[in-house]
């Protein structure tokens, strides 16, 4: 964990990755961050502790005890304390796609079989082959002799 001090506290960086960012800020009262917005990133906080005001061009938001306020690319913003020692937890992250998941079977009852499909190369001629039988290394056309 890598601890930095800031103008308004402290940042407790805990994750950190190429598309998301995972920090504890322990923010003093009566602090703020700079006026700021980011060209990619969203913004979460989930207050942990105290309570933190979100400042927009459109006005101002409260974040209470265990609520979430997020922030989107190119939206400006800035995080402030009012009288309260303040604790909340700040992901950054780039813009999720619920597509980038690929199922090769669904969830459901553990006491139920799986009829899954086994993504392969073939031994023979390197083609993708998708087959029922995790022991099958061949692709169909090669079995057949094409």
């Amino acid at each position: 964990m890598i601890r930095t001090r800031k103008t308004w506290g402290e940042k407790a960086n805990i994750f950190q990755n190429d598309t998301c960012e995972v920090s504890v800020l322990y923010l003093e009262k009566m602090k703020r961050c700079s006026w700021h917005y980011h060209n990619a990133k969203y913004n979460l906080f989930y207050v942990l502790k105290g309570k933190l005001v979100i400042k927009l061009e459109d006005g101002e938001t409260e974040v209470l005890l265990g609520q979430i306020f997020t922030t989107s690319p190119g939206e400006y913003h800035e995080f402030q304390t009012r009288d309260l020692d303040t604790i909340c937890i700040e992901v950054m992250f780039v813009q999720y796609d619920d597509m980038d998941i690929i199922r090769d079977v669904i969830g459901g009852d553990i006491e139920k079989q799986a009829d899954l499909d086994y993504h392969k190369v073939c031994d023979n001629c390197d083609s993708a082959f998708i087959s029922k039988d995790v022991n099958v290394m061949t692709c169909p056309k090669c079995i057949k002799g094409e």
